[in-house]
């Protein structure tokens, strides 16, 4: 049997550990639980996790928020983002996020392996009854989403 803590928290305080670090933002769940990301302006990425646990974690959110994530870590102007420089930070961000999680989710200590990330730039994940979902926003109100499938890991939910 795995040990774990609560899996929906562990999750949460991930991007709030993260965003603050990186971008100077707090996280929180999002006020509106039934806001969907604007379909025509989202970007999404995706990891696997691979031990101890399996599943695979996805991360959208509006290629606004990103771009403006970008420039803020980067220094630069909006004019002078690359796409490239986006694809790193949204990696980057899902590859940090996804390491605290598993770190907040399992008993201390415990080893972890996780898969590179992967950008997809697609619409969000379509969610059914083995999908997990955070709905978050920043400090500035600019939301993100988090998908979790996989069976061993969606059963952590329960336990």
């Amino acid at each position: 049997m795995i040990e774990h803590k609560p899996l929906y928290q562990a999750m949460i305080t991930a991007v709030s550990q993260t965003l603050e670090n990186m971008v100077f933002m707090e996280a929180m769940e999002h006020f509106d639980s039934a806001y969907e990301l604007p379909a025509d302006d989202v970007v999404c990425n995706s990891i696997l996790i691979n031990d101890p646990i399996q599943g695979e974690i996805k991360f959208a959110m509006t290629k606004t928020l990103l771009r403006k994530l970008t420039g803020n870590i980067f220094s630069l102007d909006d004019d002078e983002i690359e796409p490239e420089q986006m694809d790193d930070i949204l990696n980057e961000l899902l590859n940090t996020i996804v390491g605290l999680f598993m770190t907040n989710l399992l008993a201390d200590n415990q080893e972890y392996k996780i898969g590179l990330p992967e950008s997809h730039n697609e619409k969000v994940p379509e969610v059914d009854a083995s999908t997990i979902v955070w709905k978050l926003m920043t400090s500035e109100e600019d939301a993100i989403q988090i998908f979790a499938t996989g069976a061993s890991l969606v059963a952590l939910k329960d336990n």
